[in-house]
């Protein structure tokens, strides 16, 4: 038994940071940037019995790396970076039966770097920044069956770039980052109760670190030390959700950031990123918080960072991003046979 992974059909556009989402059997690819930077309106349908591509109508916006999520038959995306660079207020839906979009009334604020997370037929969305790299406690909830939207409690720590996390019944909120620095911050919301928790803070700061969960562990790993002269780190750090404390890893044997990561056959996967040579990388690496150990798997066959990926039955699937090459359409994904 081992990880392995599988070349797939090429995504028909090449992008960076685009936005991904699993509904159902099918894996949509969202907007993104070009090899200028410049956003696109791109969609795409990969459906993963068939192995098969689909262009979809395109998207109303263009932009890049907007919050999106999926429920029912609606796509909601929301927020982004705009042609100008800018953040955008404009929120858009995807009728997946209808296969058109609809453009409704956008956010009361420009935002880009907004995260979110879906329970049942409600969405979450949380953090963001404006175009004066402010960052935003913004939290605020959306039906997805009459799309009427809720203010939340606000985050206790304004920023932007967060990861979040359900657990139960519980949101953890983690990361990101005001203007250029980066936040530690680690906060809970209680969806029982209406309340957010303050928990203790990441140990070590860094930029771009990535975050998985296993449900039982939310998992720190790689980033960009501060100051950015010292290069990309192998820090791994582990917060346990019962006992309430962080706990240092053994280091990851890769320095990087900007990687694909998740939890695939109960181990902690990360596949690709930064290097401190400045060159996208392969190379895979498995955590096993059991053993405390680290272990390489077979490399991906095409180099990525800022990649798009999604976890699906237990599976990592990785499109597009920057390659050595420059902009990506490879799509790959990792299974555990």
């Amino acid at each position: 038994m081992a990880y392995k992974w599988e070349t797939l059909k090429a995504m028909p556009s090449k992008r960076v940071f685009a936005s991904s989402l699993v509904h159902e059997e099918n894996l949509y690819i969202i907007g993104g940037c070009n090899e200028r930077g410049i956003p696109l309106d791109c969609f795409e349908m990969f459906n993963t019995r068939q192995k098969k591509w689909h262009r979809l109508q395109n998207l109303p916006t263009k932009r890049a790396a907007p919050a999106v999520v999926a429920s029912g038959t609606k796509i909601v995306a929301v927020g982004g970076v705009s042609e100008s660079q800018h953040p955008l207020s404009a929120i858009e839906i995807y009728d997946i039966a209808d296969k058109k979009w609809t453009v409704v009334d956008p956010l009361g604020d420009k935002l880009l770097g907004i995260s979110c997370v879906l329970r049942g037929n409600k969405a979450y969305f949380m953090g963001g920044m404006a175009a004066d790299t402010s960052p935003f406690d913004k939290f605020v909830e959306l039906d997805m069956e009459t799309f009427a939207w809720r203010i939340m409690p606000p985050m206790p720590t304004a920023r932007y770039a967060t990861f979040a996390f359900l657990i139960d019944d519980k949101i953890y909120v983690i990361g990101g980052r005001q203007g250029k620095i980066p936040s530690v911050a680690l906060e809970v919301f209680d969806l029982s109760t209406g309340q957010w928790t303050r928990l203790p803070d990441v140990p070590s700061p860094r930029v771009f670190a990535m975050y998985a969960t296993d449900g039982k562990h939310i998992f720190s790993v790689g980033g960009l030390l501060q100051p950015a002269s010292q290069g990309f780190s192998d820090t791994c750090e582990a917060f346990s959700i019962d006992k309430g404390e962080w706990k240092a890893c053994r280091s990851m044997p890769t320095k990087r950031g900007d990687f694909a990561v998740a939890i695939v056959a109960g181990k902690l996967v990360c596949a690709g990123g930064l290097g401190n040579d400045g060159k996208p990388l392969s190379v895979t690496e498995v955590y096993d918080v059991e053993s405390n150990s680290w272990s390489a798997v077979g490399e991906m066959p095409s180099t990525h960072c800022s990649c798009s990926y999604v976890l699906h039955q237990d599976q990592l699937f990785v499109c597009g991003g920057l390659s050595c090459r420059g902009p990506s359409n490879a799509m790959e994904v990792l299974r555990f046979q």
